[in-house]
């Protein structure tokens, strides 16, 4: 079993995430009963925010003389956190964790405000993401290779870390 760190330390970049994606669901217009986000839904967004972002920021820097803005300083990364291939997809554990313990119910303010490119990017595609069903976004991270290659049905856990680089590279050739 995981373990929470303490409090004092500053939450990872996938969980503040995590509660900004909890935020804008709360504040998404077609969610008329203002339910929170599903566990399945909160964890496909992560894991799609990470792959586009990191396919994103890598044809930017490739291409640095067609944009506008200057991504060299940007990571490809999103965030650090594992991503494991478990049964219904993709999954950072360290925010299952962090959901199913409670941790998860803070109401995160200000983030991004100082990185115009990467709030714009996340809040677009965040609401492509909240307009699928939450098994559509399972269905679409099962066709995804780096899930398929690391997610062994007969593993008596499901707990195989997805390589950062195969996802991002993936997606990089799609």
């Amino acid at each position: 079993m995981m373990k929470i760190e303490t409090f004092n330390k500053k939450p990872s970049e996938a969980i503040e995430l995590a509660l900004y994606i909890k935020k804008k669901y709360l504040e998404y217009d077609k969610n008329t009963s203002k339910r929170e986000i599903s566990p399945i839904k909160l964890q496909k967004s992560l894991y799609f925010l990470f792959a586009y972002w990191g396919q994103y920021i890598k044809k930017n820097k490739e291409n640095k003389d067609s944009v506008e803005v200057d991504y060299s300083n940007y990571s490809e990364n999103l965030f650090n956190d594992r991503i494991e291939a478990w049964t219904y997809g993709p999954v950072i554990p360290e925010v299952f964790v962090a959901e199913k313990s409670g941790f998860l119910e803070e109401n995160i303010e200000d983030y991004l405000e100082d990185d115009i490119v990467k709030k714009e990017f996340i809040d677009n595609l965040l609401y492509q993401l909240f307009e699928i069903d939450d098994f559509g976004l399972v269905r679409l991270s099962h066709e995804d290779e780096c899930w398929k290659k690391n997610y062994v049905e007969t593993d008596e856990r499901h707990n195989r870390e997805i390589p950062k680089e195969e996802i991002i590279d993936e997606y990089f050739t799609k």
